[in-house]
This record gives structure tokens, C-alpha cells and sequence, in this order.
């Protein structure tokens, strides 16, 4: 015959349930971590874009600063 799961003490409830969070708030810094490197990456290919862009224009930095104040 199976045997059912052994109820865990409170104690041991606690543990695993602290262990549970400390495993889950490090996967969230990995995912944060990941986010902004992301975030980083896109920003610096958008910068790339907008500077081929200017070049293909034969704009100066000044031209394009003024142009948008």
C-alpha cells in the first residue's frame, strides 16, 4: 500500500516556504538584470540608427539639435 506525503511541521513549513521566496527573489534579479541590459543594448542600436541616418542626410549634430528644439 502507498504511504501518504508526511505533514511537514510549521517549522519546516516555514523553512521551505523562506526557501521558496529567497530562490524566487534571485530569479527576479537575474530577470531585472537581463531587463536592463536588454534596455541598454536597444537604446545603443537606436543611437547607431539615428547617427547612420544623419550621415546618410549630411547633417551635423547641431543641424538635428536644432531642428527638434
Amino acid at each position: 500500500m502507498a504511504r501518504g506525503k508526511k505533514k511537514l511541521t510549521l517549522d519546516e513549513q516555514l523553512a521551505k516556504v523562506t526557501a521558496e521566496i529567497e530562490a524566487t527573489e534571485a530569479t527576479l534579479t537575474e530577470l531585472k538584470a537581463t531587463k536592463k541590459e536588454l534596455e541598454s543594448q536597444i537604446h545603443q542600436q537606436r543611437l547607431s540608427e539615428l547617427d547612420e541616418l544623419i550621415q546618410e542626410k549630411g547633417l551635423s549634430f547641431d543641424e538635428i539639435k536644432e531642428m527638434l528644439q
